[in-house]
């Protein structure tokens, strides 16, 4: 027996959480874009109204650095109300499309880089004229693009890391006493760090929540058609897919309530197949199973749509026929009768000849009957045609319990 490698589970845990943040990416992209949606409605105006600001600013004349550090500021806050605006505008094209596609990813990681290397920008342009603020642009925005952005780690850890390097890089070769400036390449490593680590944290904790949203979804929907199908079961035959007798013998007896008010006439024909249990015998149970599939299917071509077909068990059938007379009734079942008979099962190739026998009963206009009557009667005429030979048509009168009023 081959021992698995020490390293197995570990590569199939880092497969499984790629597929599952595979899956979880798009919908982190579509609430990433939801959020700088929001955002940019916030951020547009602050970054104009700072810009405006900046260009009325006034420096003391013995600072001139200082002008030129309102101007370059100033210059960057206008830039970035024009650019957050168009992003604010691609996102919400994207959101409107309700899918993460290709083009929205990198929307996402455009906005993110963007935003963070503005704040590298101001930080620097603040170390340089030394206004004062230091590191603080740069640490906010990375640390508010890692909960704002929800990247997986396959994005976040380049995206930071680049971002630290691109930062050293320009702090290295901005104007900055160089006493200053690896102190500061130290503080600042810990910027996109925070911002790592909080990303991955919001990454993490959004992925479970995304899947364990998907699993209830999935049981939700799994619990569904679970109560469909027992409800299908309550009142369907499981091998045939009609009604079961149960349901049959509810709908009939609405079907006579409402035949007595309409004042119409209502008939069922009762359908036993011929000698199917030499069918079992001879060629077994799924030839007969397949044999009751076949003629319900034959039954349900040679009815109206208004008809009714149920499977009462065995190899019994019955049809209802609402708003059909007696004649009616008898001509359908005797259609049935030679629709079964000339309608063979061809079963691994094999012809199978099919008869039945129909005992049709109902009620004339006027008569108030129960269902248990007219399916005693039907019951009656089936076993009629079965002593008289089988393959063949009889009618049953039923009992009438009560005669209703005639219609207005």
């Amino acid at each position: 027996m081959n021992k698995a490698p020490w390293h197995q589970p570990y590569a199939d845990w880092a497969r499984l959480t790629k597929q599952e943040y595979d899956l979880v990416q798009g919908e982190g992209t579509m609430e990433s874009l939801r959020r700088f949606r929001w955002v940019a409605c916030l951020m547009v105006p602050l970054h104009a109204a700072m810009a405006f600001l900046l260009d009325l600013y006034q420096a003391p004349a013995d600072h001139p650095e200082l002008q030129a550090w309102a101007g370059t500021v100033g210059r960057a806050h206008w830039t970035a109300a024009a650019l957050v605006a168009l992003g604010g505008v691609a996102a919400h094209y994207f959101l409107r499309q309700a899918r993460a596609s290709a083009a929205a990813i990198s929307l996402q990681i455009l906005v993110s880089i963007g935003y963070i290397y503005l704040g590298a920008y101001l930080s620097i342009a603040d170390l340089v004229a030394n206004a004062g603020a230091g590191l603080s642009s740069f640490m906010l925005i990375c640390i508010m693009f890692g909960v704002l952005s929800l990247m997986r780690p396959a994005i976040s850890v380049p995206l930071f890391l680049g971002t630290y390097l691109v930062f050293a890089y320009l702090l290295r070769h901005a104007p900055i006493p160089p006493m200053h400036n690896n102190s500061l390449s130290i503080v600042a490593f810990f910027c996109p760090l925070l911002a790592l680590v909080a990303s991955l944290m919001v990454w993490n904790q959004f992925a479970k929540a995304v899947m364990l949203r998907r699993q209830l979804s999935r049981s939700n929907q799994a619990l569904v058609a679970q109560q469909r199908e027992l409800a299908f079961l309550a009142d369907h035959d499981t091998l045939t897919g009609l009604f079961n007798r149960r349901e049959f013998m509810h709908q009939a007896q609405m079907e006579l309530n409402r035949a007595v008010r309409a004042g119409v006439h209502t008939h069922c024909v009762m359908v036993d197949l011929d000698y199917f249990k030499k069918v079992n015998d001879v060629h077994g149970h799924p030839v007969g199973d397949a044999m009751l599939q076949h003629v319900a299917a034959v039954l349900l071509r040679g009815v109206r749509s208004t008809d009714t077909v149920a499977r009462l068990g065995g190899e019994e059938f019955i049809v209802l026929l609402p708003d059909t007379a007696r004649p009616g009734a008898c001509d359908v079942a005797e259609k049935l009768r030679l629709l079964v008979r000339s309608t063979p099962l061809v079963y691994l190739g094999v012809e199978l000849p099919i008869t039945a026998s129909f005992g049709v009963s109902g009620t004339a206009q006027g008569q108030k009957v129960v269902v248990e009557s007219i399916y005693a009667a039907a019951d009656r005429a089936l076993y009629v045609a079965k002593q008289l030979g089988r393959d063949q048509v009889q009618y049953a009168a039923p009992e009438v319990s009560e005669l209703a009023a005639p219609p207005d």
